[in-house]
């Protein structure tokens, strides 16, 4: 979590590192420096309290016979959507919403996983290698499996804060399929409306929480804006820019743009330039409603708060940036990648299957990358799990949503 006291920001942010090098930080201007100000007060007043199972919810859920999905407490579902608009406005995004059912809807889909311990460890968009207890009906079965296909799924024994869950998925140095940033995606939406939350833990140790994403409504908004950088030009926190696994991203909302493109990444105090590595294009995937997708790493580019940094997409976009801290840089829990969670019990022999998060046992949570019909101009909308929203599918659904 990103943790601390408001820091005062001046001319002179980079006067630790100018002291250590002949080279001078980026000069802030009196509206950028008021715009530091303004997110560093805005993160300082968001609720930090860590969640367990005893103050989680205002009602607890039964996971048995009697199955219940419970209820989370309101101060949850407030502070996860407080840090979702937080984080969107960071990008320019208007807030969005929750409502009562996507809320009950969610909490029922994180209810079921937590009530069957489902495996953290491999995909469970749809619920695919589950399988339904007797206590559980049919319909509330069914519920959870449309509701887990559509949303963002975070599995930590951190007893995280609600924004933490929030703060993992934006990252997204977690993600069990890789860079495509597919949670990020969602989360910076240019098409997004409302969501819906849930968590519950399960008798694991896991919270299972749910955050759903794909509205059926969403699609056929206009975009808020054209183009989602990730880090965002401006100003822009460097606790979510740099870290183990995070990558960069470029998002845009009506521009289909399907190569591999060059990109360098130039840090304008000290007048070199980097080539980006691992670029992939995931714009088949049509996460976040978005037709381009782009992913990237900085590579070796030092980053540093105080400096001023350019990136050159080409053929694409070009834009600029400064780093500035969120918190005070002393504080411990500014660093994204926590201290490794105890795995509380064994979920299932899968969980000992080779993974680039096995290690972690911590948070994990996947999107997977589904294989679309390229020959069916609907394909986008396969956009969370493979096999699933194809264009008769899709029409189906919105039928009976509009009816």
């Amino acid at each position: 979590m990103l943790k601390g006291k408001i820091i005062s920001i001046s001319l002179a942010i980079g006067l630790a590192f100018s002291m250590a090098s002949p080279i001078q930080a980026a000069t802030f201007s009196q509206g950028e420096t008021t715009q530091v100000h303004t997110w560093q007060k805005e993160y300082a007043n968001l609720n930090k309290t860590h969640y367990n199972p005893n103050n989680l919810y205002s009602q607890k859920p039964v996971l048995g016979n009697g199955f219940s999905a419970g209820e989370l407490s309101n101060g949850y579902i407030d502070t996860q959507l407080n840090y979702i608009n937080y984080y969107r406005s960071l990008f320019g995004l208007a807030p969005i919403i929750t409502t009562r059912t996507a809320n009950e809807n969610a909490q029922k889909a994180a209810a079921v996983m937590a009530a069957i311990n489902a495996n953290p460890f491999v995909n469970q968009h749809g619920l695919p290698s589950e399988t339904r207890p007797s206590y559980i009906d049919k319909e509330v079965w069914k519920l959870a499996q449309d509701v887990t296909e559509t949303s963002n799924l975070n599995f930590n024994v951190n007893n995280e804060s609600a924004g933490d869950v929030i703060t993992d998925l934006l990252t997204d140095q977690y993600n069990l399929s890789g860079s495509d940033t597919g949670h990020r995606a969602w989360i910076l939406s240019t098409r997004l409306s409302s969501t819906g939350i849930g968590a519950v833990y399960g008798s694991n140790g896991y919270r299972y929480s749910v955050q759903k994403v794909l509205n059926i409504s969403d699609l056929f908004r206009a975009p808020s804006q054209e183009v989602v950088a990730y880090p965002n030009t401006g100003v822009f926190p460097i606790e979510i820019t740099k870290g183990p696994n995070i990558a960069w991203s470029l998002y845009l909302s009506s521009r289909s743009y399907t190569n591999k493109p060059k990109i360098r990444i130039t840090d304008r105090d000290s007048g070199k330039s980097y080539q980006a590595e691992n670029v992939k294009n995931y714009s088949s995937s049509g996460y976040g409603n978005f037709k381009t997708i782009i992913t990237y790493s900085p590579g070796a580019t030092p980053l540093i708060a105080g400096h001023a940094y350019s990136v050159d997409i080409k053929g694409i976009y070009s834009y600029s940036f400064k780093l500035f801290n969120l918190v005070s840089p002393s504080s411990q829990s500014v660093k994204l990648r926590r201290k490794k969670a105890k795995t509380y019990q064994k979920v299932s022999k899968q969980k000992e299957l080779k993974s680039a998060f096995s290690s972690q046992g911590a948070k994990l949570w996947a999107i997977i990358n589904p294989t679309p019909n390229e020959n069916d101009d609907q394909y986008y909308f396969d956009s969370l799990k493979k096999g699933q929203w194809k264009h008769t599918e899709f029409i189906r659904s919105l039928v009976i949503e509009l009816a």
